[in-house]
């Protein structure tokens, strides 16, 4: 039987994400919690050394979550709406997950001294299985000082630890009225790639001390949640009309803040880039926001425009409303 081998790791949102899409889409797949002796293995068939690594039934391999995923729309159930509009609304709120979240579980996971010291060890343990515990947290100790050198590279610094904590909570209390609302997922009661994104985000941070305190006190449906959409390989339903789904309160709320905190953050970068700078500041959350500059996020705003200039003007119309200002951006 063709399979997919997912190589990755339980503190690896990306890897997590995968893994609940070819859970969702009832895809034959095995999973490889990867070792460092795995690591050695399988990372020379990547030009990036990043998990998850995917080899396909052909006998391909691939790392990059979101283009693996999109290319298998044809295969299985669907993680995407194939409305127009719809479509772009989930991509947009997956690609704010990939690329803005993110920022909220590296900061956490790395800024608090008891978070950073347990979650290298957590992550120590999975790479190193028969290290023992002593062999665990004397390699705990490097990577936890090579992460925390890494921080200021993607914006996660003393200084922007306020925006990214006040936005993260923004999206959990938004997706807290989703978890508590009529559907289970964010267009309807059929989860899509937009739900499978902010879950895997969410899923690492939800064993991580200091989230996981604040999940389960301030957003206890969300944190209950993250187990249905962890495998929702059972769970059949229908996605809401156009119309219906983006004018539920959840929805409106992250394109809101996509609005007005994700494309503004994007579109910094790209001027940023152009102007040849290697940072750049903007106000996000009524906050300065600093970082240095990324190519890749420059693609993702690239790639979100072409999205929304395929748009018809009557979609565009519907959408830009609840965007606000920064449809502008697209």
């Amino acid at each position: 039987m063709s399979r997919y081998d997912v190589y990755g790791a339980l503190g690896s949102p990306y890897s997590l994400k995968v893994r609940a899409a070819l859970r969702a889409k009832r895809l034959p797949h095995t999973w490889t919690g990867m070792t460092a002796e795995d690591r050695g293995r399988v990372m020379p068939n990547v030009k990036a050394k990043v998990i998850p690594l995917i080899r396909t039934p052909d006998g391909s391999w691939t790392n990059d979550s979101t283009p693996f995923l999109l290319g298998l729309e044809g295969e299985g159930r669907a993680l995407v709406p194939t409305d127009p509009r719809l479509r772009f609304v989930c991509l947009l709120i997956e690609d704010m997950a990939d690329e803005w979240f993110m920022k909220a579980m590296f900061h956490y996971r790395w800024f608090y001294p008891e978070d950073a010291k347990w979650c290298a060890n957590w992550l120590m343990f999975d790479s190193l299985p028969n290290a023992g515990r002593e062999g665990v947290e004397r390699n705990a100790e490097m990577i936890r000082s090579r992460q925390i050198s890494r921080m200021a590279l993607v914006g996660c610094t003393p200084e922007t630890a306020p925006v990214i904590e006040a936005s993260w909570k923004r999206t959990c209390k938004a997706l807290e009225a989703m978890a508590t609302g009529p559907t289970r997922f964010l267009f309807g009661d059929r989860i899509s790639l937009a739900d499978i994104a902010l879950y895997g985000q969410l899923k690492v941070m939800s064993v991580d001390p200091t989230p996981m305190a604040w999940l389960r006190e301030d957003t206890p449906y969300l944190y209950r949640w993250l187990d249905l959409a962890d495998d929702a390989s059972g769970l059949d339903g229908e996605w809401l009309e156009p119309g219906a789904a983006i004018a539920t309160a959840p929805v409106k709320a992250l394109l809101a803040q996509a609005g007005d905190t994700y494309l503004p953050f994007l579109q910094a970068n790209a001027n940023a880039l152009a102007g040849g700078q290697e940072s750049f500041e903007v106000t996000l959350e009524h906050q300065r926001y600093r970082q240095s500059v990324f190519k890749y996020q420059a693609k993702c705003l690239d790639t979100l425009r072409a999205g929304w200039n395929a748009l018809g003007a009557d979609d565009r119309a519907a959408l830009r409303g609840p965007i606000g200002e920064g449809a502008g951006i697209l």
